[in-house]
């Protein structure tokens, strides 16, 4: 694809619906259009880091879940349980947040670790979620 995405990725898959201003976008075309949570739930944590074996409320890989309705409460505010020090979502504070660096939109001690055994976020996806802790991480 011309924008560098994997075409067989879930981040090369276009619009369902068919109508409104994302249909026919890929997912990381309409990640620019966004810096909210509900998106970010959708299409990072939910699609992503909430699969059976990493980020559930069942395995809690790295003591955190990613779920629906549970992800914010996980994130924001809490220290990090991979490295002292840093905490995982810092409101307005995206290059302190731990987060950013386990996706590798942010320099830390081991930036881009994250997604697991998967193909890394696209360059939009990261700055959404950016521009989300940017804005306060509000729900």
């Amino acid at each position: 694809m011309p924008d560098g995405t994997d075409p067989t990725s879930p981040d090369a898959a276009t619009g369902s619906t068919g109508v409104g201003p994302d249909a026919q976008q890929s997912v990381c075309e309409q990640a620019t259009l966004h810096s909210d949570l509900a998106f970010i739930q959708d299409n990072v944590f939910s699609a992503t880091c909430a699969r059976s074996t990493c980020h559930t409320s069942t395995n809690q890989a790295g003591g955190l879940v990613l779920e629906q309705g549970m992800a914010r409460d996980y994130l924001v505010g809490k220290a990090s349980t991979q490295h002292a020090g840093w905490t995982r979502v810092v409101p307005g504070q995206p290059d302190m947040s731990y987060l950013l660096v386990a996706i590798g939109g942010a320099d830390g001690p081991d930036r881009g670790t994250m997604p697991w055994a998967m193909p890394m976020l696209c360059q939009e996806k990261i700055d959404a979620i950016r521009r989300w802790i940017a804005a306060g991480a509000n729900p």
